[in-house]
C-alpha cells in the first residue's frame, strides 16, 4: 500500500535545497576532496530516504511518537535556520557547513537527525537504516567541505 503522505517527511528537507540548486554559493572552493565512500554511502542513504516512506504510514499517538516529531520539528527549525543564516548572508559557502550555536555541521547533523526520528513516527526500520546510511555519509563528507571552506 502506499502512503503518498509521507512523502512530507523528505520533501520538508527537500524545499531548501530546491532554492540552492537554483542559486549558487558564493566563494566555493575550486578542488573537490570528498572521499568516494562517503559520497556513495550518502547517495545510498538519500534515494532511501526520498523512497522509503511511500511504503509507510505516519504514527503519532504514543508518548514515544509525540517526543519524535518534538525532535524531527525541532531539527527542522534548527535546518531551515542554517539556511536562512546562508541566503540572509550572501549564500557564502561556507556558511553550508559552519557552525551553528556550537553544533558542528549543523545543515548535515539537523536532517540527519530528522531522519532517525521519522524512522519511529513511521516505525520503519528500513527508514532508519537509510537515515544511518545517510548520516554516515553526509555528516563526513560536511566535515570535509567545512575544513575546505576554512583554507
Amino acid at each position: 500500500m502506499f502512503h503518498p503522505v509521507s512523502l512530507l517527511i523528505p520533501l520538508m528537507i527537500l524545499l531548501p535545497n530546491l532554492i540552492f540548486f537554483r542559486l549558487e554559493p558564493q566563494n566555493m572552493p575550486s578542488e573537490n576532496n570528498k572521499t568516494s565512500i562517503f559520497t556513495v554511502a550518502e547517495g545510498i542513504g538519500r534515494f532511501g530516504v526520498i523512497l522509503v516512506p511511500l511504503f509507510f504510514s505516519i504514527h503519532i499517538q504514543t508518548t514515544f511518537e509525540i517526543i519524535s516529531l518534538m525532535v524531527m520539528l525541532l531539527s527542522l527549525t534548527a535546518y531551515y535556520f542554517g539556511w536562512v543564516r546562508y541566503f540572509r548572508n550572501n549564500r557564502q559557502y561556507k556558511l553550508l557547513f559552519s557552525p551553528l550555536l556550537g553544533v558542528p555541521v549543523p545543515l548535515a547533523i539537523s536532517p540527519s537527525l530528522y531522519f532517525l526520528f521519522a524512522a519511529v513516527v513511521m516505525h520503519s526500520f528500513y527508514f532508519f537504516i537509510f537515515s544511518m546510511i545517510f548520516a554516515a555519509g553526509h555528516i563526513p563528507n560536511s566535515l570535509i567541505d567545512y575544513n575546505r571552506s576554512e583554507k
